[in-house]
């Protein structure tokens, strides 16, 4: 036996569930949030038998898309940063972070 926790955006919980769900995968949500782009998160715990753990992570993997988000970076330098105001940048974001673990009991 298995416990896969997966990390995924919020906004991709929905249609991450639905499908799991729809493949016979019971789901626990636990609503988390991330500390860089400080955004939500959805952490889901998903039990399974060592055969499907391949199938739920498939699932998981296509359904939480990746994409580009814009956050502020602050200077490293503190005095800059009234000058120049924090800096934009994009990086990348979604898709998931996967973790299996074995279960005894």
């Amino acid at each position: 036996m298995k416990l896969i926790l997966a990390i995924i955006q919020a906004a991709d919980e929905m249609d991450t569930v639905e499908e799991l769900n729809n493949q016979g995968f019971f789901v626990t949500k636990l609503s988390t949030s991330g500390g860089f782009l400080k955004s939500k998160n959805v952490t889901l715990l998903i039990g399974t038998e060592d055969s499907n753990v391949d199938k739920a992570i498939k699932v998981v993997k296509d359904r939480a898309g990746k994409r580009l988000a814009t956050t502020a970076v602050t200077p490293s330098d503190v005095r800059m940063v009234s000058v120049s105001g924090p800096n934009m940048v994009k990086v990348p974001a979604g898709g998931a972070t996967v973790f299996v673990m074995d279960i005894d009991q």
